[in-house]
């Protein structure tokens, strides 16, 4: 779904307030990146989705932080990112625990 400079500042600003439609425009505008950005790099699907989720629910947690200096979908995506690393190294955690 496209969404134009104006449309999306303006949705992100009443998401900075609270405002539920908001959220939910955002999540469904950009659901597809982050979902298909988690499945190339986890090549699992329920990983994919689980951080998709998670990217979502940490993003309107901060989205009050949000600067507009940085491209919305960009800041989503490295959220996604992160939140993948920390996944990596949870499992890793898990594999050297198993084998110690």
């Amino acid at each position: 779904m496209e969404i134009d400079k104006e449309q999306l500042d303006s949705t992100i600003s009443k998401a900075k307030n609270g405002n539920q439609a908001a959220f939910s425009f955002l999540l469904d505008t950009f659901w597809s990146d982050v979902y298909n950005y988690q499945l190339k790099r986890t090549q699992n699907e329920n990983d994919a989705e689980d951080i998709t989720i998670r990217t979502f629910s940490r993003a309107f947690d901060k989205i009050a932080s949000y600067d507009d200096k940085y491209v919305f979908k960009t800041w989503l995506i490295t959220i996604s990112k992160n939140l993948h690393i920390d996944l990596l190294r949870k499992k890793n955690i898990s594999i050297n625990a198993d084998t110690s």
